[in-house]
């Protein structure tokens, strides 16, 4: 007697005896011990391991479980209840997983779409919900699919220090001491890059540079940072509050500092008015492909949702307020790097661009293009705590040029 033939007889034992635990939430320990107990009423030489594998199709995700215990897996994509694929280490695989049948993948995203207070059915054939981690669920049923399709979004929440970044040639020594100056001395930075690129990563180990001593807000459509801040408060959106309303609000929190997860809408003009008025060192991210021209387009784009101003006015306002952009990628071999380090600057209303770092994939080498104006090195210079390190992109202060 195999697993999948003794699976309907403990899944009517479970619901005969056990059936209200089954709606509830947070009671998976009491179900697992009874789903142990039937089963070895069954299979007395019943292992830990069959446990395990039987509970995880009656009350949690079935061969999904599995991947889910692997931390470096991002994404789960169930195409069909014999068609599963990942994403590990940026690059996307099938595996040779599946379910029994059709019938069982839907009896899963019943009790995911169930435990979130959820609805899927033929006159709702798409739903988002969300796994007791944290994890995104996007799934879609006929008539919108030829099936139940299901697409789980994990957080991955490593956390890099200097050296593994340096090690898998993501930046280099040099560039994460520019960056750290650029924190410290509270330069507005945009990271940009399309999805997957690592810009959660790579946020949280940039906010890492922000001294302990500053109050720090953070922003997100759903919480991903995880930032380890000693004052930091961590807003996330709702069907109650979405990111403008949390953005607005946090505006009234006395930050020293906002990392916005990522700007969709009119929360970029928020918040480019508050890079510009008190609030200095702040950073936020937008999903971009082709480079520093684009996203400054799509932040004036997502901006325009502001009635009343301008594409002129708004471009205007990015140029002024915005001081860095630092574009990510990921290669098609699943390697990601830091590809562009850009100075932002404002000539006659317009984005003018100064190339600080650039890199070269031929030579697998960061190259350095430029240094940061004098003009903006003061400004860091005066936030800074101490003088002013010496560093290859950092020119020489204003002062210092004009004395000479």
């Amino acid at each position: 007697m195999n697993m999948l033939e003794i699976l309907p007889t403990i899944r009517e034992q479970l619901i005969k005896k056990h059936g209200a635990l089954l709606s509830e939430t947070g009671r998976e320990a009491e179900l697992k011990q009874a789903i142990a107990k039937e089963l070895k009423s069954l299979k007395k030489d019943a292992d830990p391991e069959t446990v395990d594998e039987v509970a995880a199709y009656l009350i949690g995700l079935g061969p999904a479980d599995r991947l889910l215990k692997d931390p470096f897996t991002s994404e789960i994509m169930i195409n069909r209840y014999d068609e599963i694929f990942l994403e590990r280490h940026g690059v996307i695989e099938k595996t040779d997983l599946s379910y029994p049948s059709e019938e069982d993948l839907r009896n899963v995203l019943d009790r995911i779409v169930q435990r979130c207070g959820r609805r899927i059915n033929y006159s709702s054939p798409i739903v988002d919900a969300r796994l007791p981690d944290g994890s995104r669920v996007n799934a879609v049923i006929p008539p919108a699919s030829d099936n139940t399709v299901i697409t789980i979004r994990r957080f991955v929440k490593l956390t890099f220090t200097t050296e593994d970044l340096v090690k898998t040639s993501f930046l280099t020594h040099e560039i994460a001491e520019l960056l750290r100056i650029l924190v410290e001395g509270k330069a507005n930075i945009l990271v940009c890059g399309a999805t997957g690129c690592g810009k959660t990563t790579f946020l949280r180990w940039l906010a890492g540079y922000v001294p302990t001593s500053e109050r720090l807000i953070t922003i997100e459509d759903t919480k991903e940072l995880a930032l380890k801040h000693p004052h930091c408060i961590s807003l996330e959106a709702s069907d109650k509050a979405g990111i403008y309303e949390l953005m607005i609000n946090a505006l009234r929190m006395r930050p020293d500092r906002i990392i916005l997860g990522e700007v969709r809408g009119e929360e970029a003009f928020e918040l480019l008015q508050a890079m510009g008025t008190g609030h200095e060192g702040s950073i936020t991210t937008v999903h971009a492909n082709f480079g520093k021209t684009e996203a400054i387009q799509r932040l004036v784009r997502a901006m325009l949702k502001v009635q009343g101003v301008t594409f002129e006015e708004l471009e205007a306002m990015v140029a002024e307020a915005l001081d860095f952009i630092i574009f990510l990628k990921r290669f098609p071999d699943g390697s990601r790097r830091l590809v562009h380090i850009t100075q932002v600057k404002s000539e006659r209303g317009k984005p003018v661009f100064n190339d600080i770092y650039r890199y070269n994939r031929m030579k697998n080498q960061h190259i350095q293009l430029g240094v940061v104006t004098p003009e903006l090195v003061e400004r860091l210079q005066e936030n800074l705590r101490g003088e002013m390190p010496k560093h290859p992109a950092i020119s020489k202060p204003l002062e210092v040029v004009s004395a000479q």
